[in-house]
């Protein structure tokens, strides 16, 4: 696993910190990621996404190495086939910058979790230097990308929707530029054009992302927001 994933994942583990008592929601964009971490702390999760593929790959990744309590389910993280307070603990990492309306995403997660139970959000975040470029950069990484926002954008709606936050952390992963455009699978057509537009990024976006060349390789690093909310 890369750097860039382990300091998310990190970044994951301790504000989630399972227990084997947890009644564990994951919903990502990649729940193997998540279901990787934590899986092995508690008895039984679930993980959810909505595109069929993803799911294919989360169960050949936690097969792959032993996993077997971890349940894949195809679902919209708009309308949860939950019931109300079914979890305790509820992931979103990297989820909320595919949905069409991440606050109606969290109102969902907020409405599966139990009384005294926890909501973990972990994503990349975006400054006013970096908003637009770094937001363009993803979309032709990925298509299903919608928006990173600011730190507060994530925060207010959260809290709107009836979360109270309890902790907030940072962490400012560095990434390889060719294995983060091959992680989302992008086709080489997109690869080629992302690397274009990365050496064309204005000197003070290339600063705030702290991008480098050397060799015909680039390096960029990016900031990640995780958020501990409980639900009263």
């Amino acid at each position: 696993m890369d750097g860039a994933r382990d300091n998310v994942l990190d970044l994951l583990l301790a504000l989630a910190a399972p227990t084997p008592d947890d009644l564990v929601l994951d919903v990502a964009i990649f729940p193997s990621l998540a279901a990787l971490a934590v899986a092995p702390s508690v008895d039984w999760m679930v993980a959810i996404a909505d595109r069929a593929e993803v799911l294919e790959e989360g169960q050949r990744l936690v097969a792959e190495v032993g996993i077997d309590n971890v349940e894949f389910t195809l679902a919209d993280l708009l309308a949860l086939p939950y019931h109300d307070r079914a979890f305790s603990l509820v992931l979103a990492c990297q989820a909320l910058n595919t949905s069409p309306n991440p606050q109606a995403a969290l109102a969902e997660l907020c409405r599966v979790t139990q009384p005294g139970g926890r909501v973990v959000v972990v994503e990349p975040v975006v400054g006013d230097v970096t908003a637009d470029a770094f937001n363009e950069l993803a979309r032709l990484r990925e298509p299903a990308h919608k928006q990173y926002v600011r730190v507060e954008e994530l925060i207010a709606p959260a809290e709107a929707s009836g979360l109270r936050l309890r902790r907030r952390e940072a962490a400012r992963p560095s990434v390889d530029l060719d294995y983060w455009v091959q992680t989302a699978g992008a086709s080489p057509a997109q690869a080629s054009l992302v690397g274009e537009r990365f050496r064309a990024l204005p000197l003070d976006v290339q600063v705030a992302l702290d991008v480098a060349f050397c060799d015909g390789a680039v390096s960029f690093s990016y900031d990640v927001c995780g958020l501990l909310f409980e639900r009263p």
